[in-house]
């Protein structure tokens, strides 16, 4: 039953002594003070530890982030730290309240004798702006008030990060906690996969802290998690440890094979990705002034696409070939977007219906002959998924598809980052990868 106890002892909020007895659910804690009954819902707890109390009454500390409404106009909803000071009647009893709670937060017995959680944190402070490191200081006070411990090691490159995972002694922790961006998340994949335990390795779950530019990831692991985008909603996922599988997709191209979590852009979005460049200091200004500039002068590019479809996927009357199972298209194409998931960068809702989990990746199509405004209408409206609509538009979900560009010149773009300019091969693996979320 929802408010069976599974617990319960005397308990009582500093400084009044423990004569009532306290009851413990598996979603709430009770107690009684000055004759009320106060209660906490344990879905926003992080964890228990003991204190010194005066008045030699034993001690126990109870952390929780519930959700605040803040601002006077806009009232958005953020995570505040609540310190709950409870006295026991003796040592004992208070060990009790101790395990119990941080078992039950773990979803074991309340007298179970378990190892607190070990995660690793990774930080890239040459991230986005450079901030990761500064971003894990404003989250680091919520890893210590929860019951887990944690290392911190810094990375500073795309190597140092993937030598980094390969040679880490997995046995040891429960968790790897990324700080930076979607570029930093893909190293750290490529580190699990180049593993001689890959199987296992890619298992562990990844805990993501957006401090990059666009984190797509973690904007889309707060969305799905009801959580506004913020690093300590991030830090309260991962210290909760609800986990949930990720589909990665296998990378073929020059004999090559690698993985990718992100994307796949080709034409315009990749384009504008990696030529605006040189106007970082503009900030996220810069892609909506270097697309305009390239509306003006549109390119194009000419190209086969094959696909898989999924089993979802809406197939749009005469816009494909078929041959056997597979489905072509060979257009000159304004731009090619593939997504596994909903959220490309936090701004950017590119492909709404999305799953993190659905064996699939979501792939938008403009072809030549659109007029300009409509791809400055999918560009403008794509910040709040509000696209999907317009008449030029094409939208495949798609378990694996083969990309060939026809032009000398372009640019090929995976999970935010450049990759040779030519055929590539995806194909979807489900459930290969476990996130908190």
């Amino acid at each position: 039953m929802k408010n069976h106890a599974i617990f319960e002892h005397k308990l009582a909020i500093y400084p009044e002594p423990a004569v009532e007895s306290g009851r413990l659910t598996k979603n709430t804690l009770f107690w009684q003070h000055k004759g009320i009954k106060e209660q906490l819902n344990l879905n926003d707890v992080v964890g228990a530890s003991l204190v010194d109390r005066q008045h030699n009454l034993p001690g126990l500390l109870v952390c929780a982030y519930p959700k605040v409404k803040v601002g006077l106009i806009a009232k958005k909803q953020r995570r505040i730290l609540q310190r709950y000071y409870f006295t026991c009647p003796d040592l004992e009893v208070r060990s009790q309240w101790h395990q119990a709670i941080n078992n039950t937060l773990m979803g074991q017995p309340v007298d179970a004798v378990i190892k607190t959680r070990h995660l690793q944190v990774m930080i890239n402070p040459v991230s986005g702006r450079g901030q990761a490191a500064q971003i894990f200081d404003q989250v680091r006070s919520l890893f210590e008030q929860s019951n887990i411990r944690y290392t911190v090691k810094q990375t500073f490159s795309a190597a140092d990060t993937k030598n980094f995972v390969k040679e880490l002694d997995l046995q040891t922790i429960d968790g790897l906690v990324i700080v930076g961006g979607d570029g930093t998340i893909h190293d750290v994949i490529a580190g699990l996969m180049s593993r001689r335990d890959r199987e296992t390795a890619i298992k562990i779950p990844l805990g993501i802290i957006p401090g990059g530019t666009g984190n797509g990831l973690g904007k889309t692991l707060l969305s799905q998690s009801g959580e506004s985008y913020d690093p300590l909603n991030a830090a309260f996922l991962i210290v909760k440890d609800r986990q949930q599988t990720f589909d990665l997709a296998a990378v073929q191209q020059n004999n090559l094979e690698y993985y990718s979590f992100l994307s796949l852009a080709w034409g315009l979005i990749s384009d504008v990705d990696i030529e605006s460049e040189k106007f970082k200091f503009l900030g996220a200004l810069r892609f909506d002034l270097y697309a305009l500039m390239l509306l003006s002068s549109l390119r194009t590019y000419k190209g086969k696409f094959s696909f898989l479809p999924h089993a979802d996927c809406k197939l749009p009357p005469g816009q494909t070939s078929q041959q056997g199972e597979w489905r072509m298209i060979e257009a000159d194409f304004i731009f090619l977007w593939a997504m596994n998931t909903p959220w490309a960068a936090y701004d950017m809702n590119v492909t709404p219906d999305a799953q993190l989990n659905d064996g699939a990746m979501d792939v938008l199509i403009m072809r030549q002959g659109t007029p300009r405004w409509e791809i400055l209408t999918a560009l403008w409206r794509c910040g709040k998924g509000q696209h999907l609509n317009l008449p030029h538009l094409e939208y495949y979900k798609v378990r694996a598809f083969r990309l060939e560009p026809l032009t000398d010149q372009g640019i090929l773009v995976v999970d935010g980052e450049p990759v040779d300019y030519a055929p590539i091969e995806v194909k979807v693996i489900s459930n290969l990868a476990c996130v908190n979320c």
